[in-house]
């Protein structure tokens, strides 16, 4: 069966957490402007904005955030504030 390509989008905006991690001095505002412009590029070209299924893409964010939090914790646990934020984040109502 073919996967959702809602999936992968969720894989995308995730890495831009990682990428602001990085970032020298922090700037958590980025990774939102990165995501809404990544969201807003798709649909333009793929005539579909991955937001107009909020509950399935945050489903896809959460999933790969709870991936990323067991990978961390085994090989980077410097790095697990980054997932457990986005896990917060996800979490939030609203």
């Amino acid at each position: 069966s073919a996967q959702s390509p809602v999936r992968d989008i969720a894989g995308m905006l995730r890495s831009f957490d990682y990428a602001a991690h990085s970032l020298h001095p922090r700037s958590p505002d980025w990774a939102e402007v990165c995501r809404a412009a990544y969201c807003s590029g798709y649909a333009e070209i793929c005539g579909r904005d991955p937001r107009t299924d909020p509950v399935l893409l945050r489903a896809y964010e959460t999933d790969k955030a709870v991936y990323e939090v067991v990978y961390e914790a085994r090989h980077r646990p410097d790095w697990l504030p980054v997932p457990m934020s986005a896990i917060h984040r996800l979490s939030a109502p609203g």
